[in-house]
């Protein structure tokens, strides 16, 4: 059995998945140690899983992070990119003299921190890529990464403008970290994907869920979502308090929830009972919690999120990428209020899928409210949301995953999908090498 060394960005969105995968490499007997930076809540998160952490200290720059629960729209998706690639060598130099102590075969990083890879790819060690989305890729019909406009639709000047922007921005990444990796005696990152490992690049997603995207690298693999062990987290919701009236799911996920007037509007757009909300406040819960809410109200500072999908009817959401996937495998429709990001990318993602509707953080209750109503009314959203659980429900997730990262570990070599094999893993298409994804099916 061989070492391994998780790096990832601080945001529990980036670090759930990879916890999932590595749950299931330690069972197969592999040693995980995680390295990264980040609030001492994420670094209790990685420790209570009984993984080891070495810790890294952030630059200065890293304060910036700060910033981000507070930006929105395309200056969030700026801002994050700047900070995920703008001190890529110092995470380099930090995550390899860890990648020295501990002595690991191969890097199993998080595509938002290059460091990860840098430090790899100048010891020369394997190393795989982890997507938690597709949204990065490009594809028929797919707008500029960010803008959040609509899959396959003529986008006109504003369209034009933000290709601008993006390419601008995307030339800006790509000399920051062609600069590092100069440091780090690297040549020039070849090809459109340069954040795609040329060993192994896990999308935790599956097309079934996604617009299209192709041509992609032979070494990428679709392997659907890693969530099936977070499970048990926040506070248990008391369920037997919930009566016939639908149940509507309310979370701004992780990052962007110190928003209390933006729950507020949300909160009163059902103020007539008719619905029964779950409420998880996160940053928003202190002052939330100060005030007295009618029963149909369950307010939460953060709930098991996995244990309470299958209550709910329907959910309104951020669009990170973590909830949007949870939701769709569990058959759910969603409203997507995004803030920035992929959360932007996200919401056409849904919209295209057309197993929910988008919104924006700051419409009006009633405007939520008639949407929700849509979600709850119309089967057509809750007939897609089942067909996306299902397709889902075929894929393996982090099992796949780390059988993917054990066949890298096994060979040294890349893993590439033989010409043909399907973009997702899946119970029928077993693995590109013959073997069944799990056992007893092919």
């Amino acid at each position: 059995m061989a070492k391994l060394l998780f790096a990832s960005q601080p945001g529990m969105g980036h670090v759930n998945p990879l916890l999932s995968i590595a749950r299931r490499l330690r069972s197969e007997g592999h040693e995980i140690t995680f390295v990264g930076t980040g609030p001492e809540a994420v670094q209790k998160v990685i420790r209570d899983a009984g993984f080891p952490l070495a810790p890294i200290s952030p630059p200065l720059s890293a304060l910036g992070f700060l910033l981000l629960p507070y930006a929105s729209g395309f200056l969030e998706t700026l801002l994050a990119c700047n900070l995920f690639l703008g001190d890529s060598g110092h995470y380099a130099r930090a995550v390899g003299r860890v990648t020295d102590e501990v002595g690991p075969a191969a890097i199993v990083a998080d595509f938002a921190f290059p460091g990860g890879h840098l430090a790899a790819e100048a010891r020369g060690l394997p190393y795989a890529t982890v997507y938690s989305a597709g949204l990065a890729y490009r594809g028929p019909g797919i707008p500029p990464f960010g803008s959040g406009l609509p899959i396959g639709e003529d986008w006109g000047w504003r369209g034009r403008v933000l290709q601008w922007c993006v390419a601008r921005v995307q030339r800006r990444m790509l000399a920051q970290l062609t600069r590092a990796r100069a440091r780090l005696g690297l040549s020039r990152p070849a090809g459109e994907y340069f954040w795609s490992s040329p060993w192994l690049t896990l999308v935790l997603t599956s097309e079934a869920v996604e617009a299209p995207r192709h041509p992609l690298p032979a070494e990428t693999f679709f392997v659907g979502p890693c969530f099936a062990e977070r499970t048990g987290t926040g506070t248990p919701v008391p369920f037997d308090r919930l009566d016939g009236r639908p149940v509507v799911y309310v979370s701004l996920g992780t990052v962007f929830n110190r928003k209390p007037r933006v729950f507020e509007r949300i909160i009163g757009a059902f103020e007539d009972g008719r619905c029964q909300l779950i409420v998880s406040a996160g940053g928003a819960y202190p002052a939330l919690s100060r005030r007295r809410w009618p029963p149909h109200v369950h307010l939460f500072a953060a709930v098991p999120q996995v244990d309470v999908l299958p209550w709910t009817d329907a959910v309104i959401s951020h669009g990170g990428n973590n909830t949007v996937n949870e939701t769709l495998a569990s058959g759910k429709p969603l409203l997507v209020l995004p803030v920035g990001g992929e959360q932007m990318d996200n919401a056409s993602r849904v919209v295209y899928l057309k197993a929910g509707l988008r919104g924006h953080v700051g419409d009006s209750g009633s405007a939520i409210r008639r949407r929700t109503d849509r979600l709850l009314g119309e089967p057509v959203f809750r007939e897609r949301a089942a067909e996306c659980a299902r397709a889902l429900a075929e894929t393996g997730g982090a099992r796949v995953a780390a059988g993917l990262i054990q066949r890298l570990l096994e060979t040294r070599e890349p893993v590439r999908r033989p010409e043909g094999f399907p973009l997702t893993v899946t119970r029928t298409t077993g693995f590109p090498w013959g073997t069944p994804t799990r056992d007893g099916s092919q």
